[in-house]
């Protein structure tokens, strides 16, 4: 089924060591054919200047860290058999530096001079540290490899956004794959890889599953299973933390496998800018006290932007280590439970950033980060080292600890590894890229010829035009090209290698290349991609000439993938579900030259369109409401005109004007001052049954049908923390939550003493059929604190649009 929309008027290379390692700062090479080692670097690491702070990176020299021993695993081996139990942590924007064993020592010698995380260092010196592992440039990818088991441009992920955040359907999750071999699973926390009906993790393979509303830190309005709106009270970590344990807790008592997926939103910047926003330090970032206090009582005093990172990671240090905590003071959890832990994208710096303060934070030295991937602060930063090198922790049964490894692995490998553990192989779904490393995990491991001879490749791909453009006009102006079935055309020119080349990277031994430059580093053991590390002729010109054959059969492959440069396919009525978010910037075709699309589809000529795939599951009667900002009506001058068509059916009853339509004329946008940016506007019913008829109508705006009464905001003048059955909060969480809950109260209690909702005043709501003046003022809250713009019918799957600037939502949103 086809959905398309038009606008009828406008007014405006070495080898890794053979086996496990100790020390995190050696490397050993081996001679392979053209790729060799052997191979000189322009220059040695050596520099006249002295560094800019002792231990840590400079020039092509890595910094001095503190080593640990490796002994025999802590976790005695599975016997033959028996099923193991999985967390997998994925935090948002923790990268390989975010970790306080990764930072040279305090003048103490035993702290970090940095990041605090005692308890993930603690993780690792119990486990196994890989200390070659690469993420993706930015989040929704990252996700859909960790969860597919697959390269994100393999599955239907291309970006952040712009519709190409989720995987395809035909995609099987990690909790397809485990539920088929007959484990119980469950996810937590951040989801971006889909919103719409259908793809969402209840949808995907997680048969419990807590999705938060994005970036609300306190007193989350979560969603569960199925989408059903749950208040909760307390902090968002803590709260999914408790709900975890309860999870785990019932697992204990049936005896089942499990494999739980948390997802922090922990260490993302501030997402939530609302009307009178101010970019700076104290709103980007999510800032907990006592943390941030005792961050800057280190010596030396970081910068605001490190010290406001290094506390929120503080805090959620203490988080896990409540949860790992849980784990091993169960008899029947700590002895079968393996929890891998990594971040999925490079970390996010501020856009301006002293190079002293940049060195602390990234005391690697490693060039590039994710904020200069989606901003386009430096050269190739998409895929940079920085951006793309992270760090993944393992910790379980018969698993050494202390142990470091510096084996090539990726985010696709995680998936294939756990299904291997858990005997979970004769499973269904796509070919996966990755392939196990479980042979690495036991004591005594050696690699296989196949995993230290690899070549890895990605597609380096950011906001900025300048790291990617053809990939920019692809999702933005053009859209592949569909065949006769209107499936994406395989191949195209749109998809050819020559037009991407210049935004791959590739990883082969010790040796990094870049497509758009054709240079290639050395990496060293350190990663830092500077002159000193550059290859030169005579030896440079055979290993890019190789690494330009392998990239461009890698990607002849992912055109090839049935579900890559996909959409989604917005599912209608699945299994009886009332509401359906149809996101124009799923487009699939649009109208080439005047349309654009971004968070939205943005027309700018009378006759524009955009059309979506769409799957009808049960015929009916279809309330539509548009969701649309129209800046040339907002004056309300009467000179524009502004009329919505909305047509549904198959592509030939589209073409043939016999689909189902209904048009409308749209008013201005954000009418209600103080109201989200976007409106809703309730532009008629669409019959998806045998008759097709539609009819245009004027339904009032009100409270969503189905608004539980607890969402009603807690009280203002509860101050106390909240309680939690599992999890155990430490006096600085409870300190934490007591500031929170003691500013909360001071902003309401000054907004109702203006007669304030959002910057407006509160209008009378008068007692209607979608409830009285209570409820009405409760919506309305909730607009404010979620950023739901009217027109919302049912209270199921309420759509937020992005809340900063589109051109920024692929760094900001999900």
């Amino acid at each position: 089924m086809l959905m398309c929309e038009s606008h009828a008027a406008a007014g405006d290379l070495a080898a890794e060591s053979s086996s496990n390692t100790s020390s995190s700062s050696s490397s050993t090479h081996e001679q392979h054919g053209a790729l060799s080692p052997s191979a000189e670097s322009s220059g040695s690491s050596s520099n006249q200047e002295e560094p800019f702070l002792p231990n840590y990176a400079y020039g092509c020299k890595g910094p001095t860290l503190q080593s640990w021993p490796q002994g025999p695993p802590r976790v005695p081996p599975l016997s033959p058999g028996q099923n193991p139990n999985f967390i997998m942590i994925l935090v948002d924007d923790m990268g390989y530096d975010d970790i306080g064993l990764h930072h040279p020592r305090a003048p103490d010698g035993v702290r970090s001079a940095g990041a605090q995380t005692p308890n993930i260092d603690k993780l690792i010196k119990s486990g196994m540290s890989f200390t070659n592992f690469y993420s993706a440039p930015l989040c929704a990818m990252g996700r859909a490899e960790f969860l597919t088991g697959r390269s994100w441009t393999r599955t239907g992920t291309l970006f952040n956004g712009f519709g190409y955040d989720a995987f395809s359907l035909s995609e099987a999750t990690m909790g397809d794959v485990m539920q088929q071999a007959g484990y119980m699973t469950a996810h937590y926390g951040k989801w971006h890889n889909g919103d719409a009906l259908g793809y969402e993790p209840w949808w995907r393979g997680f048969s419990e599953a807590w999705l938060p509303s994005k970036y609300i830190p306190l007193d989350n309005l979560m969603r569960h299973n199925r989408g059903t709106y749950v208040q909760t009270k307390g902090l968002m970590e803590q709260v999914l933390a408790n709900k975890m344990m309860a999870w785990m807790k019932e697992r204990e008592e049936d005896g089942k496998p499990f494999m739980i997926y948390y997802a922090p939103y922990a260490i993302h910047r501030n997402v939530n800018r609302t009307k009178g926003f101010k970019n700076d330090v104290d709103n980007i970032y999510f800032q907990p006290e006592p943390y941030l206090s005792k961050i800057l009582a280190q010596d030396p005093t970081p910068d605001p932007h490190n010290a406001r990172v290094w506390s929120y990671l503080a805090y959620l240090d203490e988080v896990l280590g409540g949860i790992f905590d849980f784990v091993a003071a169960s008899p029947k959890l700590a002895g079968n439970t393996y929890i891998m832990l990594t971040g999925d994208n490079g970390p996010g710096l501020p856009l301006v950033s002293d190079p002293l303060e940049r060195l602390r934070r990234l005391p690697s030295g490693m060039q590039g980060d994710k904020t200069a991937a989606a901003l386009g602060t430096f050269p190739t930063a998409a895929g940079s080292e920085g951006s793309l090198r992270n760090h993944l922790a393992v910790w379980g049964p018969g698993v050494p600890s202390g142990a470091t490894d510096d084996t090539l692995l990726t985010l696709a490998d995680v998936l294939p590894t756990m299904a291997e553990l858990a005997n979970a192989t004769n499973t269904k779904h796509r070919k996966w890229s990755g392939r196990s490393f479980a042979n690495l995990l036991a004591e005594g491991g050696r690699k296989r010829r196949s995993q230290a001879a690899r070549f890895h490749f990605v597609l380096g791909v950011s906001a900025d035009k300048g790291q990617c453009p053809p990939l920019m006009e692809l999702m933005q102006r053009q859209l592949p090209d569909l065949g006769p079935d209107r499936e994406v055309l395989r191949p195209q020119p749109l998809l050819s290698y020559d037009v991407y080349k210049r935004c791959i990277v590739g990883r082969y031994r010790d040796f990094k290349w870049y497509g758009v430059s054709n240079k290639v580093y050395r990496m060293n053991g350190t990663h830092i991609e500077k002159p000193c590390n550059e290859v030169r002729d005579p030896h440079k010109s055979s290993i890019a000439a190789r690494f330009d054959a392998e990239a461009a059969a890698w990607w002849q492959s992912v055109v090839a993938e049935p579900d890559s440069f996909t959409k989604p396919v917005y599912q209608l009525g699945l299994q009886g579900e009332e509401a359906s978010n149809v996101e124009a910037e799923g487009a699939v075709q649009i109208t080439r030259g005047s349309v654009t699309v971004s968070s939205r589809a943005n027309y700018t000529r009378v006759g524009d369109n955009v059309c979506m795939k769409a799957t009808l599951h049960t015929p009916g009667h279809y309330t539509v409401t548009a969701m649309y900002i129209a800046s040339a009506l907002a004056s309300g001058s009467g000179r524009y005109r502004a009329e919505f068509r909305l047509l549904v059916g198959k592509a030939s009853e589209v073409a043939a004007g016999s689909a189902a339509s209904i048009t409308s004329v749209l008013g201005p946008s954000a009418q209600r001052p103080g109201s989200p940016a976007s409106s809703g506007s309730i532009i008629g019913l669409v019959d998806l049954s045998s008759t097709r008829a539609a009819t245009a109508a004027a339904l009032a705006l009100g409270v969503p049908a189905g608004m539980p009464l607890d969402t009603i905001a807690l009280s203002s003048t509860d101050v106390q923390p909240a309680e939690y059955e599992h999890f155990k909060p430490t006096p600085d969480m409870l300190e934490l939550e007591r500031r929170m809950r003691a500013a909360t109260r001071q902003a309401s209690t000054y907004i109702e003493a203006e007669g304030q909702w959002g910057g407006q005043v509160s209008p009378q709501a008068s007692s209607s059929s979608s409830g009285g003046a209570g409820m009405q003022q409760a919506w309305w809250k909730l607009q404010q604190k979620y950023g739901w713009p009217d027109g919302q019918v049912v209270f199921k799957s309420l759509y937020a649009p992005c809340p900063v600037d589109p051109g920024q939502c692929s760094e900001s949103c999900g």
